[in-house]
């Protein structure tokens, strides 16, 4: 693939589905956490009781965002791809990773120290290998929320192995490859553990061969993005699109209650939501990107700190829920205030001067300008 003219350099309109997935997750917990039975079963707030569904709104997106990158990266310096693709995707997932790391291990050392020297040894080597979503005892054991970076991160592996492969196959093929593993790997796991614990079966459903078809989404949308494509279908048939598939997909899952005992909910339902979810990222790219500069700001940079927003708020709900027994409404309220404001700083003051860093230039790069595509600087296109 060879690249045109210089592609869009910023979505600030994905930022903000940055930003209700973050917070969808957030609601979703304090609800978890707190029992909250009170909290609406119908109308609009209905979708905050499946926050958990903005974890895949954040793969697709990772996906989109990642792959575009990462092949516009790769076409303007081949050699150089690998170093630079990781410096930048390192500074922006490790030092907030390691630093919440440190906290909530702090903040529960009494509880963590208890256990046997192997058992935290453990528990540390699989978090820094980000291999910890694979076991029952260490996914979720330290900030609970993080075990979809363990995910992220491999996905990132791949993508730096496969950039070469990515950019000549059509993208028809990367999503039929991705869904055909996606559906092998979802249907043995549910053969194997779907009788045995619902817990293990989550887990082992949720790997990243079990996610690939939403990954595959966002990097089909970074390929459209990329050759200019996507500009032939306008921002409003996106919307019609997303509309149609969400009510389909909605309607197949609260047919089916019983999501985890039905193999072909298990199995398949994903790629129907992968779809209707990459119709929204692609309603984002192609909509006026005023949406987030001049209409929705805030909620714009609620999408900046959407990574802060995801590590911190199970600390919120940690002292809010579970310390000082705070429920309902209040709990909600406290939570998103905390969240927001510890993101706000740890954005402010630590995670942009690292990012800064990972994406200074090269002093070979500074005096040559970049021949194929455009590569932003900014977040808002190349963070997750």
């Amino acid at each position: 693939m060879t690249l045109p003219s210089p592609p869009p350099r910023t979505f600030e309109n994905v930022n903000l589905l940055r930003a209700f997935a973050a917070l969808a997750v957030v609601v979703y917990h304090v609800i978890e956490h707190s029992h909250w039975t009170a909290f609406p079963v119908e109308g609009p707030l209905l979708v905050f009781r499946t926050g958990w569904m903005g974890v895949d709104l954040f793969f697709v997106i990772s996906g989109f965002v990642i792959a575009y990158s990462a092949l516009a990266l790769y076409e303007r310096d081949p050699p150089a791809f690998r170093a630079q693709y990781w410096r930048r995707r390192l500074t922006r997932i490790l030092p907030l990773y390691l630093l919440t790391l440190v906290l909530w291990i702090a903040m529960k050392a009494s509880e963590f120290f208890a256990q046997p020297a192997t058992g935290w040894l453990w528990q540390l080597f699989t978090h820094l290998a980000f291999i910890h979503a694979w076991w029952p005892d260490t996914h979720g054991a330290i900030d609970g929320a993080n075990w979809t970076l363990a995910v992220e991160m491999q996905f990132y592996l791949a993508v730096s192995l496969l950039v070469p492969w990515i950019r000549r196959t059509p993208a028809w093929i990367i999503l039929l490859c991705a869904t055909a593993v996606a559906w092998a790997w979802r249907a043995t796991m549910y053969v194997l553990y779907a009788h045995v614990d619902f817990g293990l079966e989550f887990i082992r459903v949720s790997q990243l061969p079990g996610s690939l078809d939403e990954f595959a989404a966002g990097i089909v949308l970074a390929k459209l993005v990329l050759d200019r494509r996507i500009e032939r279908i306008p921002g409003w048939a996106w919307v019609v699109g997303a509309s149609m598939l969400g009510y389909v997909v909605f309607s197949l899952f609260w047919s089916h209650s019983l999501y985890w005992d039905v193999p072909a909910m298990v199995v398949f339902w994903r790629t129907g939501f992968a779809a209707f979810l990459a119709c929204m990222v692609a309603a984002a790219v192609c909509l006026p990107q005023s949406l987030a500069r001049r209409w929705l700001r805030p909620l714009d940079y609620l999408g900046d700190v959407s990574y802060g927003i995801y590590l911190w708020h199970l600390f919120a709900v940690e002292l809010v829920i579970h310390m000082l027994g705070v429920k309902g409404l209040p709990a909600l309220a406290a939570v998103l205030v905390l969240t927001i404001l510890a993101a706000s700083i740890s954005w402010r003051w630590f995670e942009r001067p690292f990012m800064a860093l990972g994406r200074r230039p090269a002093h070979a790069e500074k005096k040559t300008p970049p021949a194929g595509g455009v590569v932003s600087d900014s977040p808002k296109a190349a963070s997750t």
